[in-house]
């Protein structure tokens, strides 16, 4: 029998999917982990949740107590960490930063977290919001995977996880900026997973969409029906859980994985379903932090 040539009997759907089907996990021991936006919220619980799993971190942040708050924390658990400050609406210091990243150690997992949310009507956006939004959500995040993606492809290893949103799948009034670079990034990542593909580069990748976490980041978001808002630690261990199986999709709660079937309707349908499951008021006493 030729390698690579399924017998009969293995020719089954499970035979020509990704990862998402194998029950096997790779260990995170010992492996470096890159974390932006890591100094609160769900960036600083996955910087734990990955300490215990005894994976050395390098942390990213623009805030530095929170950041070396959360590096002491991490500490704790015996595993190495690296706190960085670095804008990361600023491509200049997301290069300086990589490469002084690159000089100590090779990145195993590169987790793109980073993100704001300004929460206004489109009619009263301000220019330089808009452009630190996407700044920091879209622009950031892409050129962080431009930086550490080839040392992960001439290393054959790497994972690269980006942090997306449920509003990346499913636009919200009042979040029109948001949703632009969530919508952006979920179309990078896809396309990203299929660069890696079809270029025969074995590097995983993962899309988290949750739904709004309770970070203070969205402080005043009102949760709309079968959406909960959820909580830092489990959104954490759902993404520590991902990089294990190499998952493509990470989705939650589980309504979040149903928003491909609305576009199916007609938009005003999907616009009605919207209006009554609460999802055009989800921001109307949106105060954030």
């Amino acid at each position: 029998m030729l390698i690579g040539h399924p017998t009969k009997n293995e020719l089954t759907p499970k035979s020509f999917c990704d990862k998402d089907w194998r029950i096997e996990m790779k260990l995170l021991i010992g492996k470096t982990v890159l974390i932006t936006g890591a100094a609160s919220g769900i960036g600083k619980e996955m910087a734990l949740q990955f300490a215990k799993e005894k994976s050395h971190l390098v942390l990213i942040d623009i805030n530095k107590q929170k950041l070396l708050d959360t590096a002491q924390k991490a500490q704790e658990y015996g595993v190495r960490v690296t706190p960085f400050i670095c804008d990361m609406a600023n491509h200049k210091a997301i290069e300086k930063t990589a490469t002084l990243i690159k000089k100590t150690t090779s990145v195993d997992v590169l987790i793109n977290n980073a993100g704001i949310v300004i929460g206004k009507p489109i009619v009263d956006f301000i220019y330089r919001e808009i452009k630190k939004t996407i700044d920091v959500n879209l622009l950031g995040l892409m050129w962080m995977t431009k930086q550490f993606l080839p040392a992960m492809i001439a290393q054959k290893s790497g994972h690269i996880v980006n942090i997306a949103s449920a509003a990346g799948l499913l636009a919200v009034p009042r979040m029109a900026d948001y949703c632009a670079t969530k919508f952006a990034v979920v179309g990078f990542t896809d396309s990203l997973r299929m660069e890696m593909k079809k270029y025969g580069h074995p590097i995983a990748v993962t899309c988290v969409c949750p739904s709004v976490i309770d970070t203070g980041m969205f402080a005043g978001f009102k949760a709309p029906m079968f959406n909960p808002v959820l909580k830092p630690n489990y959104v954490a261990k759902k993404v520590v859980d991902a990089v294990k199986k190499e998952k493509t999709y990470v989705k939650i709660p589980a309504m979040v994985r149903i928003i491909p079937l609305i576009k199916f309707f007609p938009a005003p349908v999907g616009d009605w379903l919207a209006h009554v499951t609460g999802v055009t008021k989800a921001m109307d006493t949106f105060i954030g932090h």
